[in-house]
């Protein structure tokens, strides 16, 4: 009778924990579901921003970049990199897209931000940063800024312009050094331009921008060519220049010269060639 009630009592346990572990399994389940179904909304919603602020900074950004002969797809990426899509709040607070610092019609916000010392270390600061009216005028006076430099040097970002650079790959890695203290800047840039295929953006490019850039890669190579000239140049003066041939003039040698060297009496040496005296009839 014992042992009976021991098995009841054991199939009422098992029957319990087999309906616990349905439960659990469900409850399990429905979080993962949760969970994947949370991360999957997160990316659907991220690419969603990150679409749209393309689409929307497209156009104004086409527009000013062709009228300065700058890079669409590199005033693109720094708008992405500089506001995260439109998301920092710089951009939120001062349409800053491309994090200016300084005063705009006497407008600006204070606010911390991240720099480089020239050994590469990164820190923290607090700057002032130019408040614009609308997003239009953050992207004009980005290209402003490129196309006219600093008050000291105007061609400070000239690496930059469609002109001088023969790709926005070199436009990019231009500002690593100018724009920002941030070395890996360039390369950042670059890495967002491929990512979203920005480079289409660029293919509309003007008659001029691509004359530009027939003209500096001439340049380029001219510039390499007219040094090699130079250099031969140089080594065919010389070698006219050790082999003369024309007749020396029988006066040539003043006859009151006398060599400390009696053994060379009759001789003299003219660009390192030992050569018999002549003497005057």
């Amino acid at each position: 009778m014992y042992n009976k009630i021991l098995v009841y009592e054991f199939r009422e346990v098992f029957q319990i924990f087999k309906r616990l572990k349905k439960v659990i399994g469900k409850a399990i389940i429905l979080g993962v579901s949760i969970i994947g179904f949370s991360f999957v909304s997160n990316q659907v919603v991220n690419a969603s921003v990150e679409t749209d602020f393309i689409q929307q900074m497209k156009a104004p950004i086409v527009k000013v970049s062709k009228q300065n002969h700058l890079y669409p797809s590199v005033m693109m990426a720094q708008a992405i990199v500089e506001s995260d899509f439109g998301r920092s709040e710089l951009s939120v607070q001062a349409n800053n897209y491309f994090g200016i610092k300084g005063t705009y019609d006497g407008q600006s916000v204070t606010m911390s931000t991240g720099e480089y010392n020239s050994k590469g270390k990164h820190y923290m600061t607090a700057a002032q940063f130019k408040k614009y009216p609308s997003v239009l005028a953050s992207i004009r006076d980005n290209a402003y800024v490129l196309r006219h430099g600093t008050l000291t040097d105007p061609d400070y970002y000239s690496g930059t312009w469609t002109n001088n650079a023969l790709s926005s790959t070199d436009a990019a890695m231009a500002l690593s050094s100018t724009y920002a203290t941030d070395m890996a800047y360039g390369n950042k840039l670059n890495a967002v331009i491929i990512k979203y295929d920005l480079n289409k953006l660029d293919s509309s490019a003007s008659a001029s921008d691509i004359n530009s850039k027939i003209e500096a890669s001439l340049k380029k190579q001219l510039g390499s060519s007219n040094k090699a000239e130079q250099v031969q140049s140089e080594q065919e003066a010389e070698s006219r220049i050790t082999q003369n041939n024309q007749p020396l003039p029988k006066n040539i040698f003043g006859q009151n010269k006398r060599s400390d060297n009696p053994n060379q009496a009759n001789e003299v040496q003219i660009n390192n060639i030992l050569m018999e005296k002549v003497t005057q009839q």
